[in-house]
């Protein structure tokens, strides 16, 4: 009897101390929360993105955000019209206007920032699956932009931006974002047949266009319903800048070109915003859904 007192004691002393140590997560657990984690796309990867979006800004060229006349300039507009009794409007709209910035300038410490940020990223990328082919050619894509900025070719800078944007949605396919990486695929397809067509390379901006419409058509299935009026705006946006491609127009291709882009943009946001409210990996893939290859 004895013994068997001291037997219960024993494990009630064990259930006691496991009782206690419960928080502690499993293993299982653990890995189920680095796999999460690791499914993140990384800061690293926005920064890389983001830096290539500001040399697009810096050389005036077609960026995400930027619009035909901005604020300042339709401030200056609205004075403008509303110069004063006893004041100069030659002066203030001739006198005052700023000296064109040197792009260059601009550029030179972004794209350096660009070599340090890839430089963190790279084992990043091969530990969530990029394969050694991705990394060599934004290797190469980003040295020849580089040469681009050195020699202060504008058109070359600009096209060389383009190309190295056009790996961005592999590695993002290689996380679980909340939408999907096509969507910047189709942003570099807008984006590159705008530049194609200043060049002007219609061929290539045509081609440009069938490859962002099926990227658009992977697309459009994984679009939440709340956010199809976004989606159907995009929609006519394409087919409009098809249109004056296939016109050859080029300062309507500018344009077009930009009302895609805004498009693109707002969709991306409006999707991100509702996966942030609750509404789950809305639109979002992982590096076990469609991603498509440069084309």
């Amino acid at each position: 009897m004895f013994q068997m007192l001291k037997v219960i004691l024993v494990i009630a002393i064990c259930l006691s101390g496991c009782s206690q140590s419960s928080p502690k997560q499993t293993p299982q657990v653990q890995q189920m929360q680095s796999e999460q984690q690791g499914n993140k796309v990384p800061d690293k990867l926005k920064e890389i993105e983001g830096s290539i979006e500001s040399i697009f800004q810096a050389m005036n060229g077609p960026a995400v955000g930027a619009k035909e006349g901005g604020g300042q300039q339709g401030g200056q507009g609205k004075q403008g019209g509303q110069s004063q009794e006893g004041k100069q409007p030659q002066a203030s709209t001739q006198g005052n206007q700023a000296a064109p910035q040197d792009p260059w300038g601009k550029v030179d410490p972004i794209i350096n920032k660009l070599h340090y940020s890839w430089n963190d990223y790279m084992a990043q990328a091969v530990k969530a699956g990029a394969s050694k082919t991705l990394i060599g050619n934004f290797d190469t894509a980003l040295n020849s932009l580089t040469n681009s900025i050195i020699s202060k070719n504008k058109t070359n800078t600009l096209m060389g931006a383009s190309h190295l944007y056009s790996y961005i949605p592999d590695f993002y396919s290689l996380y679980r974002s909340q939408t999907s990486p096509e969507i910047k695929r189709i942003r570099y397809y807008a984006r590159d047949a705008m530049l194609n067509s200043m060049t002007p390379n219609w061929p290539q901006a045509e081609a440009d266009i069938e490859s962002l419409k099926s990227s658009w058509s992977l697309c459009k299935s994984t679009i939440p319903k709340e956010q199809q009026d976004a989606g159907n705006r995009l929609d006519f946006s394409i087919y409009q800048l098809e249109s004056v491609i296939k016109e050859k127009n080029q300062p309507l291709t500018d344009i077009k070109g930009k009302v895609a882009l805004t498009n693109i943009e707002s969709l991306e946001k409006a999707i991100e915003e509702q996966a942030n409210r609750g509404g789950g990996n809305a639109g979002g893939t992982s590096s076990a859904g469609v991603s498509v290859g440069n084309q």
